[in-house]
């Protein structure tokens, strides 16, 4: 059953009548992005996640109430102080009105909900839902806030309003999700209709959630294809203020945009995997119980390195099995996923590498291997710096929760900015009969 779109009407402020129409470029505007939005779902590109966890420099307890912070944060009274960051890489894709994503290079899009993939903080909209969803939803409010200059362009600034009842927007906890209003602006080239800018700001979210808001700005352009011009998202910034007055900044950016042809499929496991995406004789997992010495065939460098990214590993010895065959020779190549890439700047500072292993190369092709980390290398001490050389007595490093067990976890102590894994760095891994959880 069609649609029927109501005309966009907004209130005019004073002098609004010189120059561009608002009300008809609103409109065109609005009609050019539900045009993309169809045509989106043929789309996917890599987004690259670079989050930084925040504190303040002087602690208050109790910490203030949600008004209060935010009024502080708006006025920049205090010092923010950097605890941590880490990077993902995904492919991203809207797939039958939502968004749904995979490890970078993935053959399939694993995940239907993105939080499930991605551990910490995250947002899902940017890249498509969210703006198609202010044009769509009854009960969303414009107001034109007048013409402003955006990276020497003009533009035409509208003010938006979203009520709980009329929002989609989702703060996906553990216990669930809870939908709150949300207002915000968005800008518009008037010359092309084109939308450049939106930014979008929760309404105060309930305490259950440990966060007093989010908001989140993204700058869009139009690509050239091969089958005319798409309007994408450049990038993406969403800022949480915390109730316990931390701040995480996810700031994200859109590459390598391509045609995906044809609808993605969703699969939960290797078992839903179709005749149509998988060979028919795919060559047998590696059989369970060996000790496999591996090492590191290309350095890992934390200042590119992303969670989602591949490694390469090669056999270090054959590998045989419990009658003295070999099942695995030397020199082989071992494919695997960098699943964690943090550093933490905290007491003491260290860098966090998760490592999992996923296949073998064979004469068939690649085989699946599920493996369980042996013991992890004593941690490297750096010496590029006197402070580095102090740390005699390194703290004891916890898993992170809810961390699978198939994840080598390489801790690193260090006060230096950068770390690299080096080429040729030896893990010690033990086959299991299948995926673990």
């Amino acid at each position: 059953m069609g649609v029927r779109w109501a005309v966009l009407a907004v209130a005019l402020s004073a002098g609004a009548q010189n120059g561009p129409d608002p009300t008809a470029t609103l409109n065109r505007a609005r009609d050019n992005v539900l045009a993309w939005r169809a045509r989106l779902r043929n789309y996917t590109c890599v987004e690259t996640v670079d989050r930084t966890y925040y504190r303040r420099e002087r602690q208050e307890a109790p910490p203030p109430d949600c008004d209060r912070m935010m009024g502080e944060r708006d006025r920049k009274a205090y010092k923010l102080v950097v605890e941590a960051t880490d990077r993902l890489r995904l492919d991203v894709k809207v797939s039958q009105g939502s968004e749904i994503g995979s490890w970078a290079g993935a053959s399939h899009f694993q995940e239907q909900n993105m939080a499930k993939l991605v551990r910490g903080p995250f947002g899902t909209g940017p890249f498509g839902t969210l703006l198609g969803e202010i044009f769509i939803q009854r009960g969303v409010n414009f107001e034109y806030a007048g013409q402003e200059t955006v990276n020497g362009k003009a533009m035409l600034r509208y003010r938006f309003q979203v009520p709980a009842g009329s929002s989609h927007y989702m703060v996906d906890l553990d216990e669930g999700v809870t939908v709150t209003a949300y207002s915000g602006d968005i800008w518009i080239e008037p010359a092309t209709c084109g939308l450049r800018r939106l930014e979008v700001r929760t309404a105060e979210l309930p305490p259950r959630t440990g966060t007093c808001e989010a908001a989140t700005t993204v700058d869009y352009a139009e690509r050239p294809t091969g089958s005319g011009d798409y309007l994408l998202a450049q990038g993406s910034d969403l800022r949480l203020l915390l109730r316990d007055t931390r701040e995480d900044d996810v700031k994200a950016v859109y590459t390598n945009c391509r045609e995906f042809m044809g609808e993605a499929k969703l699969v939960a496991g290797p078992e839903d995997v179709t005749d149509e995406a998988a060979p028919k004789a795919a060559p047998a997992p590696i059989a369970p119980g060996l000790k496999v010495e591996l090492a590191l065939a290309a350095p890992i460098d934390s200042d590119t390195a992303a969670a989602g990214d591949r490694f390469e590993a090669q056999v270090k010895k054959d590998v045989r099995a419990a009658d003295g065959t070999v099942a695995m020779r030397a020199g082989v190549k071992v494919r695997g996923r960098i699943v964690t890439m943090e550093h933490h700047l905290g007491q003491p500072p260290y860098f966090r590498f998760g490592l999992e292993l996923e296949a073998v190369e064979t004469a068939g092709g690649e085989a699946p291997i599920y493996a369980m980390p042996g013991k992890v290398k004593e941690v490297e001490l750096l010496t590029s710096t006197r402070r580095d050389l102090q740390m005699k007595n390194p703290a004891v490093y916890m898993r992170p929760a809810g961390e699978p067990v198939q994840v080598m976890d390489v801790v690193i102590p260090s006060y230096s900015r950068r770390h690299v894994m080096r080429m040729g760095y030896a893990m010690s891994w033990m086959t299991g009969p299948g995926p673990m959880e």
